[in-house]
Order: C-alpha cells, then sequence, then structure tokens
C-alpha cells in the first residue's frame, strides 16, 4: 500500500528561499555546552545539562539535544533546507563540529535547491526499491525557565541539515540508544504540561524504528484519556511503523473508539501500513464496520490505495452499501484509483445504478478521467444507448 507523502513526516521538509537574510548569527546556538561523556546514560545526561542551566545566568529559553540513529530512505529527511540568497545555513554537525561561519566566499545554494528538488521529486514519484541508509537525526528539546524549568516544544532534524537555534543556548548530549531514548520520552511525556510539547514527543517517539519499544507507549495514548488530537496522531505514528500487531490496535480503535476524529484518524493510519494484509483489514473496515462514517472513510482510503483488490471491491460498496453517503464515497473513491483503474466499474454505475444519484455521481466522475472509454460511455448515455 503506497504512502500519501506529504503527511509522512520525514518527507514534510521545508524548503525556503528567503527575500532578504536575517543577522548573520540569528540561527546559531548563543553557546554550545556539551556533556562531557563518560557512562552516564540519557536521563542522567538530561538531568546535568537542566543543572547546568540552573547555575547559569538567567534566560528565558534554551535547547537540549541528542541524536539517534534510524534506518531511512536515501532521499528522506527531517528537517528543512533553508537556502538565503544563495549561501546555505550551517548545518548541526558543523556547529557541533566547532564552526560559527562558513568559509569566505561559500556559496552552495544551488547544490541546496538541487537536492532538495531530488528529495521533493522522489516523494511525489517514488523509484522502487527505496534504498534504506542509517542517518542520524537530533531530537531537540525546547525548554523555557520561570518559577521551574519547563519543557516547552520538540524539534527534529537531520544533523546535516541546517536548524534554528534562535540564538539560544544550547546544551549536546551526544548520541543514544533507540531504547533508552524511548525511555526518556516516555518520562517527558508523563510530566509535560502542554499539548505543544507532548505533539513533539508523539512525534518523536514515531520516529524510532523499533515497533516493539514504539507500539506499546503510543497504544498507551492512543487507548488513553489525552486529546482527540494527541491520540490521533498516536495513531499516526503507530501507522508508520508497519508492524502487525501495530496494524490490530488500529483496526479495533477504527472500528469502536469513542471519537469520529479518532476513528477517521486510525482508518488512515491502516491505509498507510505497508503490509499485504493493510488492504484486507481497509476492505473489512468498508465492510462489516458498525458505523457508518468508519466505512466511508475505509471506502475512500481504498480508493487511493494502488492494489488490485479495490475496483471490485469499491464497485461493490457503490451498489450494496445501506448507506447512501458510503455508495456516493465509493464511486468517488474508483475515480481516485491509479492508472484510471475505476473507469470501467464508473460505466457500469453510470450505466446500471438502481439510484439516479448514484448514477449522476458515477456520470460526473467520468466527466473527470480524462480516459476514452469514459469519453464514449458518456457520448452512449446522452445518445439513450
Amino acid at each position: 500500500m503506497r504512502r500519501l507523502s506529504m503527511v509522512v513526516f520525514w518527507t514534510c521538509l521545508a524548503v525556503a528561499w528567503a527575500a532578504a537574510a536575517p543577522a548573520a548569527d540569528s540561527r546559531l546556538p548563543s553557546e554550545v555546552i556539551r556533556h562531557p561523556g563518560g557512562t552516564d546514560g540519557l536521563s542522567a545526561r538530561l538531568a546535568w545539562a537542566l543543572r547546568g542551566q540552573e547555575k547559569a545566568e538567567p534566560v528565558r529559553r534554551f535547547w537540549v539535544g541528542y541524536s539517534i540513529r534510524r534506518l531511512m530512505g536515501e532521499n528522506e529527511m527531517v528537517g528543512s533546507f533553508t537556502d538565503r540568497l544563495g549561501k546555505r545555513q550551517i548545518t548541526v554537525e558543523e556547529i557541533l563540529a566547532g564552526k560559527t561561519r562558513l568559509d569566505s566566499g561559500s556559496s552552495e545554494g544551488s547544490d541546496v535547491r538541487r537536492t532538495a528538488r531530488e528529495v521533493l521529486d522522489n516523494l511525489e514519484h517514488p523509484k522502487e526499491p527505496v534504498k534504506k541508509v542509517l542517518k542520524t537525526v537530533g531530537i531537540f528539546l525546547s525548554y523555557e525557565t520561570g518559577k521551574t524549568v519547563r519543557l516547552e516544544d520538540v524539534d527534529l532534524s537531520n544533523l546535516d541539515l541546517s536548524f534554528d537555534f534562535k540564538g539560544r543556548a544550547f546544551y549536546w548530549l551526544g548520541e543514544a540508544q533507540e531504547e533508552e531514548s524511548l525511555e526518556l520520552i516516555k518520562g517527558l511525556f508523563a510530566k509535560a504540561e502542554s499539548e505543544r510539547a507532548k505533539k513533539g514527543l508523539i512525534l518523536a517517539a514515531g520516529l524510532h524504528g523499533t515497533p516493539r519499544l514504539v507500539i506499546p507507549f503510543l497504544e498507551k495514548i492512543l487507548k488513553g484519556d489525552e486529546s482527540d488530537k494527541l491520540r490521533k496522531d498516536a495513531a499516526f505514528w503507530i501507522g508508520q511503523q508497519t508492524d502487525a500487531a501495530g496494524l490490530r490496535v488500529l483496526v479495533r480503535a477504527a472500528g469502536s473508539d469513542f471519537s469520529k476524529e479518532v476513528r477517521e484518524g486510525a482508518v488512515f493510519a491502516v491505509s498507510q501500513v505497508e503490509l499485504p494484509e493493510a488492504v484486507d483489514e481497509l476492505i473489512a473496515l468498508a465492510r462489516n464496520a458498525r458505523l457508518a462514517d468508519v466505512r466511508k472513510q475505509a471506502v475512500f482510503w481504498l480508493g487511493q490505495a494502488a492494489s488490485e483488490k479495490a475496483g471490485p471491491t469499491l464497485e461493490e460498496f457503490a451498489r450494496k452499501d445501506g448507506d447512501l453517503d458510503v455508495q456516493e464515497q465509493a464511486v468517488f473513491a474508483l475515480s481516485q484509483l491509479p492508472g484510471n483503474q475505476g473507469v470501467e466499474p464508473l460505466i457500469k454505475l453510470a450505466k446500471t445504478h438502481p439510484v439516479p444519484g448514484i448514477r449522476k455521481k458515477a456520470i460526473f466522475w467520468l466527466g473527470e478521467c480524462h480516459d476514452p472509454r469514459a469519453l464514449e460511455a458518456l457520448i452512449a448515455i446522452i445518445k439513450g444507448k
């Protein structure tokens, strides 16, 4: 089942060209304070950073960062390319290596633009198979000082991209293993006060590539009492794990969660799971779900699925589902099948469906197909054949 590139996080990168450059050092940290190393675990390293900030001059905000390694597609990125007036920005790796500015005359804006275009082109027109490589991703925790030190936000970026530190101090904790990173995220989530921080922590957890570590944490959120938006985010990232156990969690949520928003998010997440059985689960939801909104969403995402099973199944729903809204959704979904696979079923529906409104919908979407078969069918319908 294909994934829609617009919603997969690490493919949602910002490619920005500014009309005017800001002050040269506005994106850099005011200072970089590195953990001294040794045998401290990640949680102990974070505690070191927070203690260090307590001893520092009072500031409003500061960053704490660490990295994990993650298998990703060659052209998949977390973060942003930024090119200002033809000059690339300093990357996080360069900052950690001690650079405070690029070499004089460095102008790599065209390289940045070319790389960004290649990435975007591969997102919209993926080449199979996608080569997976190990990449380093930074997890950046934004803290705010006051009566207490409070986690404000969470950002992520590949270290070979630039990152806007907004002139704040930056505590660097080094590299972490996935297991200790997930443990830290769980602890931070339990203490987080703001929805924004919790959303960032869910995103950070979902980026990890070990389902047995990620799914139990996200499932707990999905089934818990957080807001619908956060539970929907948890469903999405479960879907990105490409895991059979995660798929079962999503199917249960899609069929029974009390929130319509979460149910819809779970159905979408099912459609994104890159396992053969995900299409069957989507068909089962479209066919058997008790609630019409679930069936309607499942039908819609079937229309986005590049599957040989989708066409006949959608035609069946367009004829037999007991809810006319679901039938209409099935007609639309047929029009969205890749390679005009839905044209022949639409022609049959336009000519033979017993409900005039559904026939009209089929005729409308045939007119949008730009397929010679659709044109001939429309001419025949007009002539009463």
